[in-house]
């Protein structure tokens, strides 16, 4: 457990990466609390997309959904874009990929840790969810904000 806390505090010293998953997680993960650092973590990350976002109306899975598409955003739903040239093949499956990771990342790591009682998630286990969870903060900072205009 000192090496994920040690590489958890590695990775919060990191800028531009926001420490939006291990932050939250640290304190819980210190107590041997897997399952509730990572709850803590996927909560914290929704809440930075919702903030981000300023969409506070919808649950994480259809947000995620819905702000990854490539389709033009709408009144009320802005979309998350990564940086590139649009009409590339590479684009726009970073784009769709995103859009599929994230909401799997809610469904089967997030909900899981919600609503069951006690998982048995190894160290191992609950460190590839927290690192599923990075990846998706990381993304959300990377991406800009586009609203329909």
């Amino acid at each position: 457990m000192g090496d994920a806390a040690n590489a958890g505090r590695a990775h919060a010293g990191r800028r531009p990466v926001p420490p939006w998953v291990w932050q939250p997680a640290a304190p819980l993960w210190a107590a041997e609390a897997r399952q509730d650092a990572v709850l803590a973590a996927a909560r914290t990350v929704n809440r930075r997309l919702q903030q981000k976002l300023g969409r506070h109306d919808i649950g994480e899975t259809d947000l995620c959904l819905q702000t990854f598409d490539t389709k033009d955003p709408v009144a009320g739903k802005p979309r998350l874009r990564f940086p590139g040239d649009r009409n590339t093949p590479t684009w726009r499956a970073r784009q769709e990929g995103a859009k599929y990771l994230a909401a799997g990342a809610f469904l089967a790591i997030r909900n899981v840790a919600a609503h069951e009682d006690e998982v048995s998630w190894s160290e191992q286990e609950a460190l590839e969810h927290l690192a599923t969870l990075s990846v998706l903060a990381r993304w959300i900072f990377e991406c800009t904000v586009e609203s329909a205009t």
